[in-house]
């Protein structure tokens, strides 16, 4: 039986509590070009300003617009434009003001793509797809015989669906390792018990009381919850679907994680030493979350380059302010805060790590560049040459799929800067990263970007385009700050 890499059937996009929503293909394709020549601008503008800055990108664009041209600028690099592209051709004196910058395949750019990633078990076997988590044992457990999993259900139809899918799907060796205790739940607050646990729980429960339930799975929390819930109606929904094999996939990956397991480990089809530090390399994602007027924005989860928790910073601080990016004072005590953690781990495992990588999904500033390099510089870079990636990733525009553009990159103090634009073969969209680098090789962080996506062992589908630490980061300033 072969495992795709394509996104379930039905298991699209998920709305709250897993009920899923429907969300048309992007087939726009959009493509890059670079302000080259202002003389036809200025001639039928009427004035143009250089040198392109955002101000002037700003004008240009509105002009822009005025022609019936589809298109944004790149704060980053301002006299980039991302223009969509329609079944009408561009004007003449467009192409000729503007050259476009191609986009290349991502084999071509890295010589691998997601597609090419080995996924290696336990028992030293090999697969091109994490779905074989259900056949094969976890590459790493702290369990040596057997690992059980409380399971609390609220309606006896919501176990006996999952154990039916569970019994169905799980390799032998699997079932004689993970046990299931199935338990009727009572009262709500039997949650807020210690261990890892599934909660099969009722639609209308989910939403009534979902502030008792913020509060339970905010407090399982330690870089990662042990609390697992699932809607079990959407399960009952599942069973007899095409989609019920990946379904028991993710839930049975998920909670072997939580329990302190590595599933797999992830290798990269390269020796391109650069790529190489990637899974040795420290990742610290960086969560934000918009509470009220203002963002609480001061909590971090380390995590190694194989995927497992190992540090969670949250004094209680949250820090909070009117803006998404820190101001150097609230960035020198997070930092603080991160540093004590990296040196607990450092310590613990008696290994530096060759990289250190900061990640969140708003983008970074030249002066949070700036502290974060001063601080980590004084202790951290000097441990390794690998040094500091600050790297962002959020959604952009379709680039077509399997598909990468470098936007531009620049030196700045201490390394240097870029943005790429990168869609994989199953994304709806590419995703737009944004990177600070004391190194010199470009195209590390789009490397980084694709390793650092498969080790999110709560979620196995190809079309997700979140990262794992900065995932574990905000979920859980949501459930700390239920809206």
């Amino acid at each position: 039986m072969q495992y795709p890499y394509s996104t379930p059937p039905g298991l699209t996009d998920k709305g709250p509590f897993g009920k899923f929503k429907h969300i048309e293909q992007n087939q726009v394709i959009h493509k890059i070009y670079r302000v080259t020549e202002t003389s036809i601008l200025k001639s039928k503008a009427g004035s143009i300003c250089e040198p392109i800055t955002v101000e002037c990108s700003k004008k240009v664009l509105k002009w822009l617009r005025g022609q019936g041209i589809d298109a944004r600028f790149v704060a980053e690099f301002p006299d980039r434009f991302v223009v969509r592209i329609g079944d009408g051709k561009l004007p003449e004196w467009f192409l000729k003001s503007f050259s476009e910058i191609e986009a290349k395949s991502i084999r071509e750019v890295l010589s691998f793509d997601e597609g090419d990633l080995l996924y290696y078990f336990g028992d030293a076997s090999q697969s091109m797809s994490p779905y074989d988590v259900l056949r094969r044992k976890s590459y790493r457990c702290p369990a040596l015989r057997r690992l059980s999993i409380k399971v609390y259900y609220e309606r006896p139809e919501y176990w006996e669906a999952l154990e039916s899918l569970f019994n169905r799907y799980a390799d032998r060796s699997l079932l004689e390792f993970v046990e299931l205790d199935p338990k009727s739940l009572k009262d709500i607050w039997d949650l807020d018990r210690g261990g890892v646990k599934l909660a099969l729980l009722d639609g209308k429960t989910l939403e009534s009381r979902f502030r008792e339930i913020a509060e339970i799975k905010s407090r399982s929390y330690n870089g990662l919850s042990t609390l697992q819930l699932v809607n079990g109606d959407r399960l009952l929904g599942v069973v007899g679907g095409r989609g019920e094999e990946y379904y028991i996939a993710n839930l049975l990956s998920g909670l072997l994680f939580r329990s302190g397991c590595i599933p797999y480990y992830v290798e990269l089809p390269t020796t391109r030493s650069e790529y190489l530090k990637l899974p040795r390399a420290l990742y610290v994602g960086v969560g934000l979350r918009k509470v009220g007027e203002e963002y609480a924005k001061g909590i971090a989860v380390l995590m190694t380059g194989r995927g497992n928790v190992v540090g969670y910073v949250d004094k209680d601080f949250h820090i909070r302010g009117r803006s998404m990016e820190f101001k150097e004072e609230e960035l020198e005590e997070f930092v603080g805060g991160i540093k004590e953690a990296l040196e607990k781990y450092r310590n613990n495992a008696r290994e530096n790590p060759e990289l250190v990588v900061a990640v969140r999904s708003r983008k970074f500033h030249d002066a949070e560049w700036r502290t974060l390099k001063r601080n980590f510089a004084r202790r951290w870079l000097r441990l390794s040459s690998g040094g500091l990636l600050l790297m962002s990733s959020y959604k952009y525009v379709g680039i077509g799929p399997s598909r990468a553009v470098e936007v531009g990159r620049t030196m700045v103090d201490g390394g240097l800067h870029g943005v790429w634009l990168v869609q994989l073969s199953k994304f709806k969209s590419a995703v737009k990263l944004g990177y600070f680098y004391t190194g010199n090789d470009a195209t590390l962080p789009l490397a980084a970007y694709i390793y650092l996506r498969s080790l999110d062992f709560t979620s196995l589908t190809q079309a997700r385009t979140s990262l794992p630490p900065v995932k574990y980061a905000r979920n859980y300033l949501r459930w700390k700050y239920p809206s």
